[in-house]
């Protein structure tokens, strides 16, 4: 990792082709996109969603790509145009959509709502902004009992963050929501209907050199306080690089490391 990039930039650059792209088709092989739809990328991080869901949506569609960050929101704008519909990256709260009523046909929202304070309010706020028929896709982490790469990384983690103010529930944030039935009844309670959930699995290629400092320093784009104390974090990514050793070198498939990921996708009907 070059220290002179940002968290944001590292994200784009590790996570989301990692995982984020192969999690995208899942998305959006639920999702089916149409022709001409209005398309929110809802929690869009650096954009990925976004620039894939454009071509499918075509000139005549639209994207709106909403994200709480900043630095997210940079890398996302400084990214080559995708083909298809124009995408315009909005900084805006997922509690308090700055959109009117019924202006999407379409929101998606990939590994987000696991992040929101109030996920009840989060998908009030996407059914209002979904025009009458309008659709839903959402993506979530299964728990660590599906996921056991993350689940031992998180182990390891745990036991090394007292210097850096963290708790568990800061790292395994991505991961406490793998119920389908919590997501379903989420889904429900916010007014959708025709609520479907369903497993899928992917497999994640991460580069191996550099794995553990390039996933942590990334992971702060999502919890900026991860690297509120530089030398805390140093010290603590040492220690977690010796750790995983033995796990890294068990996935090692050449120069990437390989693993399974299981997620549920979301479809429902506004």
């Amino acid at each position: 990792m070059e220290s002179a990039k940002t968290p944001a930039q590292v994200y784009e650059e590790v996570f989301v082709p990692a995982i984020f792209m192969p999690c995208t088709r899942q998305l959006l092989d639920v999702a089916r996109p149409r022709p001409g739809e209005r398309v929110l990328d809802l929690a869009c991080g650096t954009g990925v969603v976004a620039r894939m869901v454009a071509p499918l949506v075509g000139s005549e569609g639209r994207v709106a790509g909403l994200d709480l960050r900043p630095g997210m929101l940079a890398v996302a704008s400084s990214l080559p145009a995708p083909e298809g519909a124009p995408v315009e990256w909005v900084e805006g709260d997922a509690l308090a959509l700055p959109f009117e009523d019924g202006t999407f046909d379409l929101v998606l929202c990939q590994q987000g709502i696991q992040f929101f304070p109030d996920q009840t309010k989060a998908m009030s706020e996407m059914c209002r902004v979904l025009a009458p028929g309008g659709r839903a896709g959402l993506a979530v982490w299964r728990g660590f009992d599906r996921n056991e790469f993350f689940g031992a990384m998180t182990e390891v983690e745990m036991r090394h963050l007292a210097d850096l103010g963290m708790t568990y529930e800061d790292l395994a944030q991505p991961f406490l929501f793998g119920d389908p039935e919590w997501l379903h009844g989420l889904l429900a309670g916010a007014g959708f209907g025709a609520v479907d959930v369903e497993p899928r699995s992917l497999e994640a290629r991460f580069p191996a050199d550099g794995f553990v400092e390039n996933a942590e320093f990334a992971y702060s784009a999502v919890v900026p306080e991860f690297v509120d104390d530089p030398g805390a974090f140093a010290a603590f990514v040492d220690v977690v690089d010796q750790e995983m050793a033995e796990l890294v070198a068990r996935h090692r498939d050449g120069d990437e490391i390989a693993f399974p990921l299981h997620l549920n996708v979301a479809a429902a009907t506004a």
